[in-house]
């Protein structure tokens, strides 16, 4: 019996590999970003300007296009056996689709106080030239980024984030790296908590296409609104503000409680996965240990 014991616990055991990325590695996701500008994005505009001849709301989105593309092949390269396969669809209902919408003014309606910042803008003048080139302004704004930054942030970074830490943790965390890779005060806030709501009906729904939808809903508004102003417009935050304060304050209140709202009925009609739901993990090759030694290595961090 006694060597019974022994064959037992010298049996190979097979380990479960930690998600990719820990919350250090995350930080590294800045890194890789870079580089994929400095070893895709950068070569690609020099092509596209020097030789195409392209405009530059063309390059631009050429550029933008070449560095997302290859800061996904970089973190997959990086993740490797610990790449967990995307998930586009998961637990939303229909009719969270048809309040998008209104989702979406609601979040922007809130999120106008973030304006009465007056923080500097380091891309007007690009966004000013991209919307004279409408087609262009909509690839970008509402295909390109809304699709491979959510295949990024919410389908790469804070899936891996969830399977380790809290989810507040792992929402937080995606979101801030989400404001900081935008590199424009004016624009790093404002994705940051967009990112925290992005983050939020991922964790509830697992659902890409839900995250991708509104984000594309977001800038479209954001480009349309971009399209119709004069570079006077006198319907900003700050001319509400002064104008009729508290007709500004009511808005701002009345998006916020709408948002709550939809977002508490999201919550009351899903339920978030839970470790065992999800995908398995890959295992390491089977660890052979010592009749009389055992390391618990199964615990994920």
């Amino acid at each position: 019996m006694e060597n019974n014991l022994l064959e037992a616990s010298a049996s190979p055991l097979a380990t479960p590999v930690r998600a990719y990325p820990t919350l250090k590695e995350s930080w590294g996701a800045l890194g890789w970003f870079l580089l994929a500008i400095g070893a895709v994005g950068l070569p690609v505009m020099l092509l596209a300007q020097n030789v195409a001849h392209a405009s530059k709301p063309v390059v631009g989105m050429v550029m933008t296009l070449a560095t997302n593309l290859a800061f996904l092949g970089l973190l997959r390269w990086k993740a490797g056996k610990r790449w967990r396969p995307l998930q586009f669809a998961g637990r939303e209902q229909v009719w969270l689709y048809a309040l998008l919408p209104v989702l979406v003014l609601a979040m922007l309606g809130v999120l106008s106080v973030v304006q009465l910042l007056g923080l500097p803008d380091l891309a007007s003048n690009y966004f000013k030239e991209l919307v004279r080139t409408p087609v262009v302004a909509f690839l970008l704004g509402v295909v390109i980024a809304p699709v491979l930054e959510e295949l990024v942030f919410r389908g790469v970074i804070l899936q891996g984030l969830l399977r380790a830490y809290k989810p507040w943790i792992a929402i937080g965390q995606s979101a801030l790296l989400f404001g900081i890779i935008h590199f424009n005060p004016a624009q790093s806030i404002n994705a940051a908590l967009i990112g925290m709501l992005l983050g939020w009906l991922y964790y509830r729904t697992r659902s890409l296409w839900l995250c991708m939808t509104v984000h594309a809903l977001n800038n479209l508004v954001a480009f349309g609104s971009m399209l119709t102003e004069d570079g006077k417009s006198t319907d900003s935050p700050e001319a509400m503000l002064l104008k009729w304060p508290f007709a500004y304050a009511g808005l701002v209140l009345l998006s916020g409680f709408v948002l709550i709202l939809i977002l508490r009925r999201v919550q009351q009609t899903t339920t978030p996965l839970t470790t065992d739901e999800e995908p398995q993990a890959p295992l390491t090759p089977p660890i052979a240990l010592s009749p009389t030694t055992y390391n618990d290595r199964s615990r994920a961090v």
